[in-house]
């Protein structure tokens, strides 16, 4: 089954034309996952300054 579900895939990757619109979407999808990586390493670190009062003395 693995196999056919290969087969299919590698299929309609060599009968998909790349167009630039495809490429410009997959870009924007991108950076907008990258934005949102930002956010969270940045909220984490606000999280993490928050609680550093707490932890002088360890």
């Amino acid at each position: 089954m693995e196999l056919i579900q290969t087969l299919f895939s590698s299929l309609r990757d060599a009968l998909t034309v790349t167009t630039q619109t495809d490429i410009d979407e997959r870009y924007l999808s991108d950076a907008v996952d990258h934005v949102d990586l930002e956010r969270r390493i940045a909220s984490q670190a606000r999280a993490y300054m928050a609680m550093a009062p707490l932890n002088i003395g360890r």
